[in-house]
């Protein structure tokens, strides 16, 4: 005979576990939303790291294109800087030359100036027509400078070297203070960057941090999520347990009845699916199960089953 008392315990039981059960699952996506957002924290910290590890490397090569740059241009410069100081070195002994020459043949006039003038003569006598006497006398102040013009061809010489000497200077100067200033702006980009590398490694330093914490607060969610999510595990054999426990006492659960009346809603949908097809008159209930159908919300009924057993 069976036992309405037994009956009832496992009803009241079933209606405790399913209450657990319902907190289990609230925890259990609670949980869930909490674990996967820690998660997505520490991807977040993740790629963020990735990105200013690319941006460092990227750096990394423009600093050392500028320190190359800054090494060749500084050996540019102590190239530059060495033939000055040769020049220098050079102008300074032909400026010596010079002033023993002019002491030595006691050169008076600018010889540069002295040929020039034999040249303004000797063209004048070619192109303008002068009487002999006037041709005569001018030939022999030609000769006269010639010869003053010949006892200065070293000092000529020497002037020649000094020029150049000068001019290499000048142009070696020009360049060198144009060398000096690429490598005065390569110097800073370079130091730009360099700052800006550290600046990003204390980034990645503070990031790898959080990223640290934000896994370990995720692996912690992730255990209790487990421990939860066992405990409902168990709540569910349970449940299945009892239900077998009710089912010998033919008691129909709320389960079972839900999945009775899905299948007979669709059956009953599936025939007035063929009457709306037939084009036939739909009833009032037709037109309840349609409804019904298209809410996909079947009532529930708990009740217990009638018990046709004889009693012993």
């Amino acid at each position: 005979m069976t036992s309405t008392s037994d009956a009832k315990d496992l009803l009241n039981e079933l209606a405790n576990i399913r209450k657990d059960i319902s907190v289990l699952r609230t925890n259990l996506n609670e949980l869930n939303d909490k674990k996967e957002a820690l998660f997505d924290e520490k991807e977040k910290h993740s790629k963020k790291i990735i990105s200013i590890i690319h941006d460092i490397k990227s750096l990394k090569r423009e600093r050392d294109e500028y320190t190359n740059k800054v090494k060749s241009f500084k050996e540019e410069r102590k190239h530059l800087n060495d033939s000055i100081k040769t020049s220098s070195e050079d102008l300074n002994k032909f400026l010596s030359e010079k002033d023993a020459i002019q002491d030595k043949k006691q050169i008076k006039g600018n010889p540069s100036l002295i040929k020039k003038k034999i040249e303004e003569m000797q063209f004048k006598i070619e192109t303008e027509g002068m009487s002999f006497e006037n041709e005569k006398k001018m030939m022999l102040k030609i000769n006269e400078l010639k010869k003053e013009l010949d006892g200065s061809r070293e000092f000529m010489e020497v002037s020649d070297k000094i020029r150049v000497s000068r001019n290499n200077i000048r142009d070696s100067r020009r360049k060198a203070n144009f060398i000096h200033k690429s490598v005065q702006d390569n110097a800073k980009n370079s130091q730009e960057r360099h700052e800006k590398i550290i600046t990003l490694s204390k980034e990645i330093d503070e990031l790898k941090k959080n990223e640290k914490d934000a896994f370990t607060k995720f692996v912690e969610a992730k255990e209790e999520f487990n421990k939860v999510n066992d405990a409902l595990k168990e709540k569910l054999v349970e449940m299945n347990r009892i239900n077998e426990e009710l089912k010998k006492h033919k008691i129909k659960t709320k389960e079972e009845i839900k999945d009775k009346e899905i299948k007979t809603l669709a059956e009953k949908s599936k025939q007035v699916d063929e009457k709306i097809k037939g084009r036939k008159k739909l009833t009032t209930e037709d037109l309840l199960v349609y409804q019904k159908t298209m809410s996909n919300q079947p009532e529930e009924i708990i009740e217990p089953e009638e018990d046709n057993t004889d009693s012993e």
